[in-house]
């Protein structure tokens, strides 16, 4: 009998989308599970990660920081799944900016994960948020270890 190889991230339905509340601060969305399967037998690695701040849809030069946190929801526990890089936020006003954030969970051997994903914008002082719609994409990736 042939086994075939299962590696695969299933997303939850996106975009998703949140009202600021007009404070300062970071502001985060509702967590995000993504189900990873994995049947190898070295484990996977699964990687959350963006190459922008949030950025302002007509002026792109205006951008916040983008923040990535990660958390298991739940595992097969024989595979040993760990969160690598918990958490990770860009720093746009650096000298030499930080403009990605990244966020990272590995197993050991082969099963599945739910992985709990929270996206935040960290959108400073009220007095300097232009008004608008800013966005961000966060690319999941799997790979066999």
């Amino acid at each position: 009998m042939n086994v075939q190889n299962a590696l695969a991230i299933l997303a939850p339905n996106g975009p998703i989308s949140l009202n600021h509340d007009g404070t300062a601060g970071i502001k985060s969305f509702a967590p995000q599970t993504f189900s990873a399967v994995c049947n190898d037998g070295d484990g996977a690695t699964v990687t959350f990660a963006t190459i922008t701040g949030f950025v302002h849809d007509t002026l792109p030069l205006i951008a916040r920081d983008v923040k990535l946190d990660l958390a298991i929801a739940s595992s097969d526990t024989e595979a040993g799944w760990a969160v690598d890089v918990v958490s990770d936020q860009s720093d746009i006003t650096n000298l030499v900016p930080d403009l990605s954030s990244q966020v990272q969970a590995s197993s050991s051997g082969p099963g599945n994960v739910e992985l709990q994903l929270t996206v935040s914008m960290d959108s400073g002082s009220v007095a300097t948020l232009v008004p608008g719609t800013y966005c961000t994409t966060v690319y999941a990736t799997i790979t066999a270890n």
